[in-house]
């Protein structure tokens, strides 16, 4: 397959007019041959969001202005009662809608931290082959026994926080992901409450305690409160963290410090859709105008540094070897645009164009 069109290409998105080649599910480069397509419009590498509970779409903006813990602290939170009470056919349904969402948006690959154990996985697992979007799975397990049920289907485990577990079970389910070789991916530092119960009944935090217990997470997620010692451990050990500042936001929880974090791997969710719009465009575009980072800077979080944290090989960049796995934007999105990725921050679900023939 030869595409003709606009290109970001490489680590530094440097844009490129020419006909791409496929072939075998990989790009093979550039060639001046004739186009089987011209599209007239701009390939970015697939943008990916590392971090969503997508289940949660069915009951959007349930707990408008209620606190972190009233909201979604397990297993009497808010959102946890009103899940109770709906079928697997309700939560199925928006978990379809939010399929849907995630692809208009252009999101390529998601990341689910699954709740309600090996049933959550299956259940987002049936609907993910109804759908374009890729999804990596983290099923969160309620026993060893089903931990090890979860990691014979899904992409990994996922965990709500250290604060909700024993020291036993956080090391048992770490070890199975490591037999594995699959992610585990916590909560970390997300609101100051958390640090401070960990500080006052284990006298360490969060992730103090976990790096005692010898657990050392795929990657974070949050990070609003993290000690100095905290991402003194995240240098040494190398773990990155996933933010997501608009949930912060909305949440009143505080955002991360990005100056503190800044030799870290950095990666973008959206969080939860019933807090959340899952577009990843308006996550960067939250982060440049909270922070007024390099907007290529913000652009690799979503793509190349994303796929990094969630071990997707040759995915997050437009090169010869990668995959063509692409978003898509129409022209007028970035007609007169003098600086292109700082003006994807404005792309809206009707700026994207699905070809089914790319991906």
């Amino acid at each position: 397959m030869l595409i003709k069109s606009k290109f970001l290409v490489g680590e530094d998105f440097e844009i490129k007019e020419g006909t791409i080649i496929i072939e075998d599910g990989e790009i093979k480069g550039f060639t001046n041959e004739k186009e089987d397509l011209k599209v007239n419009g701009l390939f970015i590498p697939g943008v990916i969001n590392a971090h969503t509970h997508i289940a949660d779409n069915i009951i959007k903006d349930i707990g408008v202005n209620k606190t972190l813990d009233e909201l979604v602290k397990p297993p009497n939170g808010l959102k946890h009662k009103y899940l109770k009470v709906l079928s697997n056919e309700d939560i199925k349904r928006g978990i379809l809608y939010g399929l849907k969402d995630l692809e208009d948006f252009g999101v390529k690959i998601f990341c689910d931290f699954r709740e309600n154990g090996l049933d959550g996985v299956k259940l987002l697992k049936e609907c993910l082959n109804k759908s374009k979007v890729k999804g990596v799975v983290l099923g969160r397990p309620s026993s060893l026994e089903e931990c090890k049920e979860i990691l014979k289907i899904a992409d990994g485990i996922n965990l709500s926080g250290a604060n909700e577990n024993s020291d036993n079970f956080l090391k048992a389910v770490y070890k199975e992901c490591l037999k594995n070789n699959k992610l585990f991916g916590i909560h970390v530092a997300e609101h100051k409450e958390a640090v401070e119960f960990s500080l006052k009944k284990y006298n360490k935090t969060e992730l103090e305690r976990l790096i005692d217990l010898g657990v050392i997470p795929s990657f974070i997620v949050h990070g609003v409160h993290l000690t100095d010692n905290d991402i003194s451990i995240l240098e040494e050990k190398n773990i990155p963290i996933v933010l997501c500042v608009r949930a912060n936001l909305y949440l009143n929880v505080g955002i991360p410090n990005l100056e503190k974090l800044k030799n870290l791997t950095l990666g973008l969710g959206t969080d939860n859709f019933m807090i959340n719009s899952p577009s990843i465009f308006r996550e960067m575009e939250y982060i440049f105008r909270l922070y007024h980072l390099e907007p290529k800077e913000i652009l690799r979080m979503a793509t190349i540094n994303n796929a990094k944290i969630l071990n997707l090989d040759k995915i997050g960049l437009i090169e010869e070897g990668y995959k063509p796995i692409f978003t898509i934007i129409k022209e007028n999105a970035f007609l007169f645009s003098k600086d292109i990725v700082a003006s994807l921050f404005r792309v809206e679900k009707g700026d994207i164009i699905n070809l089914n023939i790319i991906y």
